[in-house]
């Protein structure tokens, strides 16, 4: 068992090189361009409903903390993942390094406790300390990820759906943007997601931003593959003056086709995923209850 005098250097070690790791990774390098700044405007007083942190004396005190921890400021990286991840308002991204924080305090305690209840030497003990807190710390990014791909893989099961309404008030004589806004109202049950996208497309065009700039934004705020083509589609029919309806017409066909195709692969790899589970788990199952009466007594037969 490690001594009790040598707990507060091995702690004091894990703080500093963990805090010094976070704020070389988050911290910003230069400025900012203007295009950046503009787009965080844009994005940062705009809350989406569906992952709106409302504000208390927890988020607060969390916020403060995660603000002194930021140099500078977020980097722009970290504020479009946490958009992709429905978290567009302001002070999210503080909160965020705030629970960074906080696990790290977690993570450090109990591996700090697990030390002292074990017979290590100085070095384990300082690895484990050290990797308890670093787990920790990638806890919120892990949980961050998930709900990024949870988010995509929403706009981009509602797309086709979209597409097609939008296709069908194009074709009834709409004009893009009465139909841009006609759709963003319906989709709202279907996906709050994708309509928050959508409408915060109105936003930026309201704020002086073109429709091709406005559409590449949602695409980068999304990080859906399919609403990068929409908006080259969309920015391609006004800029050469084609149908926008046939060509929103041919890429819903298209989505969907390749959204079956995935369903294909998918289950054609279900039976190699499924192997593995069948012969750690069921496989000996079934050797045993077939070949364990029968082994039973054949032990019986040649001990007698």
């Amino acid at each position: 068992m490690l001594p009790p005098e040598m707990l507060i250097p091995m702690a004091v070690f894990a703080i500093v090189a963990l805090s010094g790791a976070m704020i070389l990774a988050t911290g910003r390098r230069g400025r900012r361009s203007l295009d950046a700044r503009l787009r965080a405007i844009r994005t940062d007083g705009a809350v989406l409903p569906e992952h709106e942190v409302k504000p208390n004396a927890v988020t607060e005190l969390l916020g403060k903390v995660g603000g002194l921890s930021v140099l500078g400021g977020p980097s722009p990286k970290l504020r479009q993942t946490l958009s992709r991840a429905g978290y567009s308002q302001r002070g999210v991204a503080e909160l965020f390094f705030g629970i960074k924080i906080t696990m790290l305090v977690v993570g450090l305690t109990g591996a700090m406790l697990a030390v002292i209840q074990t017979e290590v030497g100085l070095a384990m003990g300082v690895l484990i300390v050290v990797a308890g807190a670093a787990g920790a710390t990638m806890i919120p990014n892990f949980v961050l990820g998930q709900k990024v791909k949870k988010r995509a893989g929403e706009i981009r099961d509602a797309l086709p759906n979209a597409i097609d309404l939008l296709e069908v008030c194009v074709s009834a004589g709409m004009g893009v943007d009465q139909a841009w806004n006609s759709t963003t109202e319906e989709m709202r049950e279907a996906s709050q997601s994708l309509a928050d996208e959508m409408a915060l497309v109105n936003l930026e065009m309201l704020l002086g931003a073109k429709r091709p700039e406005a559409l590449k934004n949602m695409a980068d705020r999304s990080g859906a593959e399919d609403l990068a083509s929409l908006s080259s589609i969309i920015s391609q029919a006004d800029k050469f003056g084609t149908s926008v309806a046939d060509a929103l017409r041919t890429f819903a066909e298209t989505m969907r086709e390749t959204r079956s195709q995935k369903a294909e692969e998918s289950a054609e790899k279900m039976a190699i995923k499924l192997l593995l589970p069948m012969v750690i788990f069921i496989f000996p199952v079934v050797l045993l209850v077939s070949a364990g009466p029968a082994a039973l007594k054949m032990v019986e037969m040649l001990s007698n």
